[in-house]
C-alpha cells in the first residue's frame, strides 16, 4: 500500500532523530569550505581541524586553521598552518600542543616537514623534519609524551618524536606490507592501528603497539567490511572505527565498530548518522567525540557528537529501495525489496544537513518535493534505527 508522503510530512530536528538514536547529534558546521584529508585534534575543552583538499577538477588545498568551541557550538578560524597548503597529514598532541606533518601540497610534492602549533599563543613553530621517507596518510598516536608516526605512502616504518629533545628515533615497523590511510589512537599505554589500504585493497586487522617490548601485536580482526580511509578515535577506554570506503567496488560506509582491548573483541555500535562518507577528521574533547567533514564524491563540512554509542543487537540485512524518476521533477515513487514497518525517510542536502524526515511504513509510497529546491540531496532510509542506506537523487 502506498503511503503519500504529502499527507504525512514534518519536521524532526536532528538533534532530535540523533537524541532518539542515542548516538549522534549534528552540532554547527566547520567554518571553512567543505572538504577532506584534514588534520584534526583537540586541546583542552577546544577542538582542531584545518588543511585538507577538495579533489576535483581542479585540485584545491587548504593551509587554514580553525578552533571549535563546544560550549557556544562555534568556530573561529585561528593562524594558518606553518608549512603551506597540505593535504593527508599525520597529527598528534602532546603536552597541550598540536603536531602537524608530512602529507602532500599543491605541486604533488610530499613532504618531511613537521610544525607544532600553540594554541595559547596561536603560533606555528617548525621542529625536526620526520626521518623517514616523504608520505601522505600516514597515522599518528601519543604514548607518555611521545608522538609515534608511521605507515602513509604504502610504508611500514614507524618513528618516535620527543619533544624535550627535538629528536626523532626509530621503532619497530608495523609487520606485514605497508599501507596508507589506516586509523591509530592510543589506549592505556598502547597503540592500536586498524584498517587501510595496504597496497592489494581494504584492511580489516588490527594492530597493537607495546612501547615497552617496542613491538606489535596482530588481534581480533573487525567483524565488520575490510575498509580504507576510515575515521577512528578512542573514547572512554575503546577504539571506534566507522565509515571509510571500499575503492574498488566505490562504496562508502557509515557503519561503526567498537573495539575493546582487555577482551580483544568487536561489538558493533549505532551507523553514523550523517552521510556514509570517507576521510572524516574526528577529535575527542573529554568524553564526548566529534566527527565530520569528508566526502563520498562530494565534500562534507558537516560535524556531529556522540558522548555515548548504543551497540546493535543484531545486525540487519541492508535495506534496498529504488527511486523512479531520478532526476524527480514533482513526484517519484520509491520502491523496496521488501515491508519496512517501522521505518524513517530523510533528505538531506549536500553538506549532510537534514532538510526532511518522515516516518513510514511499507514497500512502496510517493514522494512529493513540496517546497525543496532544486539541486543535487541525498535521500536516507533506515529500519528501526538500526540500519540505514543512502542514495543520491536529483530535484530539478
Amino acid at each position: 500500500m502506498k503511503n503519500y508522503l504529502f499527507i504525512f510530512l514534518f519536521s524532526i530536528s536532528l538533534c532530535d532523530v540523533a537524541r532518539a538514536q542515542g548516538c549522534w547529534i549534528q552540532r554547527a558546521n566547520f567554518a571553512g569550505p567543505a572538504r577532506h584529508r584534514t588534520a584534526a585534534a583537540a586541546v583542552g575543552n577546544h577542538g582542531y581541524i584545518g588543511l585538507g583538499h577538495i579533489n576535483a577538477i581542479v585540485d584545491v588545498l587548504f593551509d587554514d586553521w580553525f578552533e571549535y568551541d563546544p560550549s557556544s557550538d562555534s568556530w573561529t578560524q585561528k593562524a594558518n598552518y606553518g608549512g603551506g597548503p597540505r593535504m593527508h597529514p599525520a597529527t598528534f598532541v602532546i603536552d597541550g600542543k598540536i603536531y602537524v606533518g608530512t602529507g602532500r601540497d599543491t605541486s604533488q610534492t610530499l613532504h618531511q616537514d613537521f610544525w607544532c602549533y600553540d594554541p595559547v599563543t596561536n603560533m606555528w613553530t617548525s621542529i625536526a623534519d620526520f626521518p623517514g621517507a616523504a608520505r601522505r596518510g600516514a597515522v599518528a598516536f601519543t604514548i607518555n609524551g611521545l608522538g609515534y608516526v608511521g605507515t602513509g605512502s604504502y610504508h611500514s616504518n614507524f618513528f618516535k618524536y620527543d619533544p624535550a629533545s627535538d629528536s626523532w628515533s626509530n621503532v619497530a615497523p608495523l609487520p606485514g606490507p605497508g599501507r596508507i590511510s589506516c586509523v591509530a589512537c592510543a589506549i592505556n599505554g598502547k597503540g592500536y592501528l586498524s584498517t587501510g589500504d595496504n597496497g592489494s585493497g581494504a584492511t580489516g586487522d588490527i594492530w597493537e603497539y607495546d612501547p615497552a617490548f617496542d613491538n606489535w601485536t596482530m588481534k581480533a580482526n573487525l567483524p565488520g567490511l575490510p575498509r580504507m580511509e576510515a575515521g577512528g578515535f578512542a573514547l572512554n577506554g575503546k577504539f571506534y572505527v566507522g565509515c571509510g570506503d571500499d575503492m574498488p567496488s566505490g562504496t562508502n560506509y557509515g557503519d561503526f565498530w567498537c573495539y575493546d582491548p582487555p577482551t580483544d573483541s568487536w561489538s558493533q555500535v549505532c551507523d553514523f548518522t550523517g552521510i556514509a562518507r570517507r576521510y572524516p577528521a574526528s577529535f575527542v574533547i573529554g568524553t564526548h567525540a566529534y566527527l565530520g567533514l569528508g566526502t563520498n564524491g562530494t565534500n562534507f563540512s558537516d560535524l556531529w557528537e556522540t558522548g555515548i554509542l548504543i551497540g546493535v543487537n543484531e545486525i540487519q540485512p541492508e535495506i534496498s529501495f529504488s527511486i523512479s524518476p531520478n532526476p524527480v521533477i514533482d513526484n517519484a515513487v520509491i520502491s523496496f525489496g521488501k515491508n519496512i514497518p517501522d521505518g524513517t525517510f530523510e533528505i538531506l542536502d549536500e553538506q549532510g544537513k537534514l532538510i526532511r524526515a518522515v516516518k513510514f511504513s511499507g514497500n512502496e509510497f510517493d514522494f512529493s518535493r513540496e517546497g525543496i529546491s532544486s539541486g543535487n540531496y541525498f535521500i536516507r532510509i533506515r529500519e528501526s534505527q538500526k540500519t540505514s542506506v543512502t542514495k543520491k537523487i536529483i530535484i530539478n
